[in-house]
């Protein structure tokens, strides 16, 4: 691991441990052992630092979603199967390490007010995977749409979906995620298939 990325997991903790509002850069530079001007070589600031955070775990959790298909289509699971494992990934793994912060929840708007570029730049990834599965499987007759409706509008329908659980109150058991999901997945296909 190179000193940047060692930086970014002890400011992962420091933010978890702290929020991101009481968290400062002598936290971050005493957990990771390195003096201030070292860090700051590294990172401008704290709010600098923040989005590296947030960018490694939202880049992390698509790329986990790639290796959960990967998984799944090994094991000759079906598409809602391979779906689920995706989403369990993107979204299920991210909202599982966010509980477990007694500040999930100012973590969770310092992101979506200081990263919604990032986290929208891997929305974007995640979705063209989708995208991606989606049409292979309907090239290999493995899946066939409802007349009229088109891909996209599945697509969106799933990650829709996965944020209304990620925003459930009370909030989701994070033992059970992946059922959840595939509860949803499971209603939505009923209707989207042939």
């Amino acid at each position: 691991m190179n000193a940047r990325d060692q930086l970014i997991l002890a400011a992962e903790k420091v933010f978890n441990d702290f929020g991101y509002r009481r968290a400062s850069m002598a936290d971050v530079s005493r957990i990771a052992g390195v003096s201030r001007q070292g860090l700051y070589h590294h990172f401008r600031n704290k709010s600098e630092l923040f989005a590296a955070v947030i960018g490694k775990a939202h880049a992390g959790t698509v790329d986990k979603s790639i290796q959960a298909r990967e998984a799944a289509r090994a094991r000759g699971a079906d598409y809602e199967e391979i779906v689920t494992a995706m989403i369990d990934e993107r979204f299920g793994q991210m909202l599982r390490d966010l509980q477990k912060s007694p500040h999930s929840v100012e973590i969770f708007e310092e992101a979506m007010k200081r990263c919604a570029d990032i986290i929208l730049e891997q929305n974007i990834r995640f979705h063209k995977l989708l995208a991606d599965l989606t049409e292979s499987e309907m090239k290999a007759r493995r899946l066939t749409l409802a007349q009229g409706l088109s891909a996209d509008i599945l697509l969106n329908a799933f990650v829709t979906m996965a944020r209304g659980v990620s925003l459930m109150q009370p909030p989701a058991d994070p033992a059970n995620l992946r059922e959840e999901y595939a509860r949803h997945i499971k209603l939505l296909m009923h209707g989207a298939r042939v």
